[in-house]
């Protein structure tokens, strides 16, 4: 290596215990930036995907800021020596970035343009390499030091972490004309009623018209006063995305409530159609057996992941959901439920301001992971007055929960009506209703299903009752 090599790294940033240079590669960054200045259109839209701070040397990182923001200028009409040269120096930037002749030796360097993307993805990992090194020192410095929770420190830890993997493949900005060209697709899918411009579906097809499926970065909330279904309907929903549908998707459960063969158990019977009063009492036929089987067969194959940790902290359920998410890439979590959670909080703080930083929690594990989150909350006990339906200011503690949410599902049914139902009725279902409260993106109104109590399946609800069959 030339000493004036040597001079150049030794004033570059990032230089660990005893004079050791972190990763890098100078001739890759050179041959990014120099193709961008042979072929700025080309060049451009390949190298862009790099942070600023990608480049090891300070001055290739004003040089790649200055063409990435010339590029982004409607009144430059070319990008050349000449235009970055004066760029730079209206800037006062042009001697930080080592001045003409050496913009002249980066334009030099390169023969061809050709080779962009391999130049581009070497310098990514370096920096990639420099992150994760920067975060190992912290994290020995943080741990000596002892000063942060070692839940809060965990937590931050695998947030960088994945912010560093994130970083391989996404900007931390995008540009609005990027955009649009996704946005008329997208629009023309769902103008085509195409299901992948929506969410995940639920597989009940009037609340999919409503809420246009479960989608990516969407909070949701299922509330209901206690014994009215919302567990049996989230693993219902859970089952309709990774069982029962020709294009299964991994979905993580978290259960504060119940254990892991009870969920089982429930999934079981909502499968096979068999009652558990069946299952219970022994009355199993042979037709029977064999349903059961093959039901549970289906459940073996079913991709859906189960932590029935009781009483979970925040932060180790973001923990979880982001190992579910790297080693199962699971496309649906549930929580069961909300109020059942905790989160660390000051000693002197109220349960109402546990259950927003547990809220916004949740939507933020939803933006990170990039797919939707359905956690179940408890409706107030004024939910239950005769004669009126749920709404949003039922929910107990409601206020975070309200904000953050992007879809509020309030699950009804007139306990009156349950109590009163004759065993043909009870066998042929309950009328429930789905009340979307709240819609970020579309309209509220009421999804009616019908609850099928021995099997603890909700189903969609086909608007022909008993009195609407003529008679004879």
């Amino acid at each position: 290596m030339s000493d004036n090599k040597k001079s150049e790294i030794k004033k570059s940033p990032g230089f660990l215990t005893g004079d050791r240079p972190l990763p890098h590669d100078l001739n890759a960054e050179v041959a990014v930036l120099g193709c961008m200045l042979l072929a700025p259109e080309e060049a451009i839209d390949v190298a862009g995907k790099l942070p600023p701070n990608s480049f090891y040397l300070e001055k290739h990182r004003f040089i790649f800021k200055a063409l990435l923001d010339l590029s982004e200028d409607p009144d430059m009409a070319a990008i050349d020596l000449i235009t970055l040269s004066d760029f730079l120096r209206r800037r006062s930037e042009l001697g930080k970035a080592g001045g003409e002749d050496y913009l002249i030796h980066l334009m030099n360097a390169m023969p061809t343009a050709a080779n962009i993307e391999s130049y581009t993805e070497i310098v990514l990992e370096n920096y990639v390499l420099r992150r994760l090194i920067g975060t190992g020192a912290d994290i020995v410095n943080k741990s000596f030091d002892q000063a942060t929770p070692v839940k809060e420190l965990v937590d931050s830890i695998e947030q960088e972490i994945m912010d560093i993997g994130n970083s391989r493949s996404r900007n931390d900005y995008v540009a609005l004309k990027d955009l649009v060209k996704d946005v008329v697709n997208h629009v023309e899918q769902m103008h085509n009623n195409d299901h992948q411009a929506t969410g995940l579906p639920t597989g009940y097809p009037d609340l999919d018209k409503m809420i246009y499926g479960m989608r990516p970065g969407n909070m949701i909330v299922l509330a209901a006063r206690p014994s009215i279904g919302k567990t049996a309907l989230a693993l219902n929903l859970a089952a309709n995305v990774a069982i029962e549908t020709d294009n299964p998707q991994p979905v993580g459960v978290f259960s504060l409530e119940m254990s892991c063969k009870e969920l089982a158990t429930r999934l079981l019977v909502s499968t096979s159609k068999i009652g558990i009063n069946d299952i219970k009492e022994g009355a199993l036929s042979t037709s029977k057996w064999t349903q059961i089987m093959h039901a549970a067969q289906r459940l073996k194959e079913a991709p859906i992941y189960i932590d029935d940790t009781a009483q979970i902290d925040i932060m180790e359920l973001r923990a979880k959901a982001r190992r579910m998410k790297r080693d199962h890439d699971i496309q649906l979590i549930v929580i069961d439920y909300l109020q059942l959670m905790t989160a660390s909080v000051g000693s002197n703080s109220s349960r109402e301001q546990e259950v927003a930083k547990m809220s916004g929690s949740i939507k933020a594990i939803a933006k990170e992971l990039e797919i939707p989150v359905m956690v179940l909350a408890q409706l107030n006990r004024q939910a239950e007055q005769a004669g009126q339906r749920p709404k949003l200011s039922h929910l107990r503690e409601s206020g975070s929960i309200e904000q953050d949410a992007d879809v509020v599902m309030l699950l009804h049914r007139e306990r009156d009506a349950q109590h009163e139902a004759t065993e043909d009725q009870y066998e042929q279902g309950l009328k429930s209703e789905a009340i979307i409260a709240k819609n970020r993106a579309g309209a509220t109104g009421i999804c009616p299903l019908v609850f099928m109590p021995k099997i603890m399946q909700f189903v969609s609800y086909t608007g022909i009752d008993d009195e609407d069959v003529p008679a004879g």
